[in-house]
């Protein structure tokens, strides 16, 4: 498959919201990959066997392609690998994806990575997990700060709401702040569900859901959930 076929010129990343993201995190969920399940797949790279992880060169993905290697830190499954294995391994897929994911606390370690994505067209999701706590505004304001900065394309902020006020508190920094970035938001944990729906329909631009058996984040929908919330 051409290079070309992966590219849509920003579009993945521009209204209308959401789309919606497949996660695949087993070469066998890769392999039955279809095009019009989802608006983009994420590659978990982290989730892979180091052999596997030249799957994007070895069979293309039929969809646009989000490439993630998420540290230890923030969710990712491998312990071991290094700063610059991970850098190192999205590097060299960056021509068969449209856009990559990347901590924003660790953004020191990816400037050479960032910059080579930017002069490939390639977009970055700056990307931030809180597993026990909900961010206030203050922080969420910095994030957005940093990210834009840093010349981020969206802000991705998961977080584990407790309760209820706290889904409302996440909703109302997505709709009552002016934002210089689309904003991606999203809840883990018990509310996962009924916080990413409410964010689905007050303009969080970005839907995960998995493809295949496994999720990849605690609460997290399948795919065809996410299509069924959004009547696609």
């Amino acid at each position: 498959m051409p290079e070309r076929e992966h590219r849509d010129s920003g579009r993945t990343f521009c209204p209308p919201w959401p789309r919606i993201v497949g996660v695949v995190s087993h070469p066998g969920t890769w392999s039955l990959l279809r095009n019009g399940e989802c608006d983009l797949v994420e590659l978990r790279l982290d989730a892979l066997d180091k052999t596997m992880r030249d799957l994007p060169l070895l069979v293309p993905c039929p969809l646009p392609l989000l490439l993630t290697f998420r540290h230890i830190s923030e969710g990712g499954y491998d312990g071991k690998v290094s700063e610059e294995d991970r850098v190192r391994c999205i590097r060299g897929l960056l021509k068969t994806a449209i856009a990559i994911d990347w901590e924003l606390a660790r953004l020191d370690s990816a400037r050479e990575l960032l910059q080579e994505a930017h002069a490939r067209g390639v977009s970055c999701i700056g990307s931030a997990h809180f597993w026990d706590k909900t961010p206030d505004d203050a922080l969420l304001c910095a994030l957005e700060e940093k990210a834009l900065a840093a010349g981020v394309t969206v802000l991705k902020v998961a977080f584990t709401p407790q309760n209820r006020a706290d889904i409302h508190r996440g909703l109302a920094w997505l709709t009552e702040t002016k934002h210089a970035l689309p904003i991606a938001l999203m809840g883990m944990g018990k509310l996962a569900g009924e916080s990413r729906a409410l964010y689905a329909e007050n303009g969080s631009c970005l839907l995960y859901g998995y493809l295949g058996e496994t999720a990849t984040a605690p609460g997290q929908w399948s795919v065809a959930e996410c299509r069924r919330l959004l009547n696609r």
